[in-house]
């Protein structure tokens, strides 16, 4: 697992020896980063997913199809959000800062559910990186989305898309574990996942 996993790539890093492992997840001060929670630790809470993120820090999550806000304030969040594994979610701190998620590997398949012309919230349930036209066992498989899928990442600040026609993603965006990203696929699509250890 660990070749299948040993991954370095931008501000994340991936560490397994089995199918526990951690996640480091980095962000800047007082700017909004999209994260996803790679791993499965049992209560995918805001209390154990950011127990490290300061008081003043903030998490945006879906909740009823609504961004809702949660406030850490004396080390508590103000809403305690579940967030299961492939789950995106925002979250601005006062500081920058490095988030370790740590759990099990939601595998050796999961999937990415993605109603057609719904825009999601979401990042890999297991914890794999690569590209958008990445395809197959050990890879975050997006390219088994449509024709017409549209996929957002927010890179230096802003929000920047990607669009899928005649098989091809128009910017092959990059994408590492505990990255989360808006994906609006054109027909409804479950993309799974399939881990294969070594």
């Amino acid at each position: 697992m660990a070749a299948g996993l040993a991954t370095s790539i931008a501000q994340s890093n991936v560490y397994s020896a089995n199918v526990v492992g951690y996640v480091n997840v980095t962000n800047a001060a007082n700017q909004y980063a999209m994260l996803a929670n790679p791993l499965d630790n049992g209560t995918n809470d805001l209390t154990s997913l950011l127990a490290s993120a300061p008081n003043g820090a903030q998490a945006l999550v879906f909740q009823g199809g609504v961004l809702q806000q949660s406030s850490k304030t004396k080390g508590v969040w103000s809403q305690n959000f579940i967030i299961p594994p492939g789950t995106g979610f925002f979250l601005k701190s006062p500081a920058n800062g490095t988030n370790t998620f740590v759990g099990n590997v939601a595998g050796p398949s999961n999937n990415i559910v993605a109603p057609g012309n719904v825009t999601v919230l979401v990042g890999s349930p297991i914890p794999f990186s690569g590209t958008l036209s990445d395809q197959g066992t050990n890879t975050m498989n997006l390219n088994v989305l449509p024709n017409g899928s549209i996929i957002y990442m927010l890179i230096n600040g802003s929000l920047q898309q990607s669009s899928k026609t005649k098989g091809v993603w128009t910017q092959n965006f990059s994408v590492a574990p505990g990255q989360g990203f808006y994906l609006k696929s054109s027909s409804d699509t479950n993309v799974v996942q399939f881990l294969q250890l070594q």
